[in-house]
């Protein structure tokens, strides 16, 4: 199932199970983009508590933007810019809302620091002159599949999530979790479609999450990536929990061919076999 009905780009980007192949963007959670702020994004704040119940989720790696501007930055409308002075260095605007887990937040990226540059994007300025280092370090920490959140949807919200789609990252906007300044979401998604970026719902995730997983459902997740090293991990200390649990003959042959598929998976230089993954998927999916 692809997020948003449309073909997964890439990896493992048909499924909302969230592994440590996965990162979490949460763009400019900022004092001064919430309802009362020198630039305030109406319902901001009423997505922080949807935010935090994902940052609990094994994402390889959360991190969170600031816009981090000088006092005369270029896009200030005492400059002729479109925006009012906001997120200004060093001031409570620029603070990441108080309410939001930061504890969760694996690294903070500033961007727009450049007086005479713009900064939408978490990867990079708007005249692609500078970079943050962000896909270097999803890269490094073994990321395939990026989810982004936070606000604007239509401003940075998007320009992150169309680099992180160029950047070769399967790419999911989860639109619930976000607000936008003008345009609609119905909008956005559709400017989404011809760049490669999914949608989805932030509320979906945390029911997939939660729940118990059926030997089928276990399965399918499986077979779609062939049973990576972070699939396999992920779902044996997550998924044992299946409907009739009561039934331990069931329970036993589960718990066995997940465990067999951990096993086979026993280094870095160790290639698990699609055929011998497949027949254990196929076990599982007839449970």
């Amino acid at each position: 199932m692809a997020a948003n009905g449309h073909s997964g780009s890439g990896g493992h980007a048909g499924t909302l199970f969230i592994t440590s192949a996965d990162a979490l963007l949460v763009i400019d959670m900022q004092a001064d983009f919430m309802p009362g702020g020198t630039l305030g994004v109406a319902g901001a704040d009423g997505i922080v508590p949807l935010i935090n119940r994902l940052c609990e989720l094994p994402f390889g790696l959360v991190a969170a933007t600031q816009d981090w501007h000088p006092a005369d930055h270029v896009s200030f409308d005492m400059r002729g810019g479109p925006w009012p002075v906001h997120c200004v260095a060093g001031t409570k605007g620029a603070a990441l809302v108080p309410d939001l887990a930061q504890a969760h937040i694996g690294v903070v990226l500033r961007k727009g620091m450049r007086r005479d540059i713009d900064s939408y994007s978490a990867f990079e300025d708007n005249a692609r002159a500078s970079r943050t280092g962000l896909e270097e370090l999803l890269r490094g920490r073994g990321i395939s599949r990026v989810f982004v959140v936070g606000v604007a949807l239509d401003y940075c919200v998007a320009a992150s999530a169309r680099d992180a789609a160029r950047a070769g990252f399967a790419t999911v906007v989860l639109t619930d979790a976000c607000r936008s300044v003008a345009q609609s979401v119905a909008a956005v998604q559709a400017a989404f479609v011809n760049v490669g970026v999914e949608t989805a719902l932030a509320v979906d995730v945390l029911s997939l999450m939660d729940r118990a997983l059926t030997p089928r459902e276990i399965a399918d997740l499986l077979e779609a990536p062939l049973a990576g090293r972070a699939y396999v991990q992920a779902i044996a200390a997550r998924a044992l929990k299946i409907y009739n649990s009561h039934d331990r003959p069931r329970f036993k042959a589960l718990s066995d061919a997940l465990m067999e598929l951990v096993t086979m998976d026993t280094g870095p230089e160790f290639e698990l076999d699609r055929n011998a993954i497949l027949a254990i998927i196929d076990t599982i999916r007839a449970l």
